[in-house]
């Protein structure tokens, strides 16, 4: 199985966090990918070293989870792209990674 978590908000970065988690932790199923998608600029700053989420992240990251931020927003200046956690992936648009995503069968959630 395959999933994407869509983040739009700074409050879904802790909530993905722990749906993640629990995606991973549920015994019942056979989890292949876990994706994390942010797509805002305001979102994608609790991705920064440091942020309450970050060793948080970096634990998934390890784990295999893939966290990817939407260069767009990226561009946003809440954003410091060097502050990122080490290990998040810059896609060239966020609709456009949930589109390829979803066609090659991931479950969307949005959070």
């Amino acid at each position: 199985m395959k999933t994407v978590f869509h983040v739009s908000t700074p409050e879904a970065a802790a909530i993905a966090v722990a749906k993640v988690r629990n995606l991973l932790a549920d015994e019942t199923l056979d989890v292949d990918t876990v994706a994390v998608l942010f797509d805002a600029g305001v979102a994608i700053a609790t991705l920064e070293r440091g942020s309450d989420v970050a060793d948080d992240v970096r634990g998934l990251l390890d784990r295999d989870v893939e966290y990817k931020v939407c260069s767009n927003a990226v561009r946003n200046p809440a954003v410091d792209e060097s502050k990122l956690v080490a290990g998040v992936e810059t896609v060239s648009s966020g609709v456009g990674e949930l589109t390829r995503l979803q066609t090659r069968g991931y479950a969307y959630i949005r959070l």
